[in-house]
């Protein structure tokens, strides 16, 4: 197996970087699965692999290759850190303390690879609860959580409109293996006014942006997919009904923050 690029090189530039990160997250998962630890990809390395189309979709808009991340749950935490550790990975023990066993990070030694992981669920602008649907893909977290993941950031950057716009341009909405449930989707949001508010707002900026510069190298196709499903994604939440408590929040609107505040993870220590 191809290790990833060596330290020094631009993050997707040099060539093989997203190949050679791929390579390395799908052989962590499989050896996970073969010591009976659960560990799942998750954001921009998770939308790669979730199926062949969104990789070249998203070199065609010049996406660099980051780092890694995964997911896992805390009965299987120790089992995760001996693995990582048994494949040249380094543990920043300060974060280990700072966020008491709910985050890890790692470095490897030698190629100087990310790594982190999040126990049971993914806690950022807003919390994303996938303890209970590991087992939708074997190797990544299901595509909901994939779009969640992008969409709960207050302040989407240009990567995280290509990711969304990547994901929607190449994945029906539906309730296949390999759809987007938009079901799921509104269910949860009509429960969860905060996050409601800033997905919404963020579906409208994809769809808003299908034709910018960001996601121009997708092809106009591409673009009028992406205007769709989103319009068809926000139709779908905005006619779920709506849970009491989430009614009774809305009425106090943007005047309490409603969102979770996050710091880098070099802060938080």
């Amino acid at each position: 197996m191809p290790g990833p690029e060596p330290p020094g090189a631009a993050p997707g530039t040099a060539p093989g970087a997203w190949a050679a990160l791929q390579s390395e997250a799908v052989s962590i998962v499989a050896e996970a699965q073969q010591a009976g630890v659960t560990l799942r990809v998750v954001g921009s390395a998770g939308i790669r692999l979730h199926c062949p189309e969104p990789g070249p979709a998203m070199d065609k808009v010049g996406r660099p290759a980051k780092d890694i991340d995964f997911v896992v749950p805390q009965r299987h935490r120790k089992g995760m850190r001996r693995l990582l550790e048994a494949r040249g990975y380094v543990i920043d023990r300060d974060l280990l303390i700072a966020m008491e066993g709910t985050r890890y990070s790692f470095t490897h030694a030698e190629h100087g690879t990310d790594i982190d992981v999040f126990v049971e669920r993914l806690e950022f602008c807003h919390t994303i609860e996938v303890r209970d649907r590991l087992d939708r893909h074997p190797v990544t977290i299901a595509l909901e959580e994939l779009l969640l993941q992008k969409v709960q950031i207050i302040q989407m950057t240009t990567t995280d409109v290509i990711d969304t716009s990547v994901l929607l341009a190449t994945h029906e909405l539906g309730s296949g293996a390999e759809a987007i449930d938009a079901g799921h989707i509104a269910r949860l949001f009509a429960r969860d006014w905060g996050f409601h508010h800033t997905a919404t707002a963020n579906l409208r900026q994809v769809r808003d942006s299908a034709d910018g510069p960001a996601v121009a190298g997708l092809g106009p196709q591409a673009s009028q997919r992406i205007r769709d499903r989103a319009g068809q994604l926000l139709a779908a939440i905005d006619a779920e009904p709506k849970t009491l408590g989430w009614r009774m929040r809305d009425r106090v609107g943007e005047r309490k923050q409603w969102w979770q505040d996050v710091d880098d993870k070099e802060a938080t220590y």
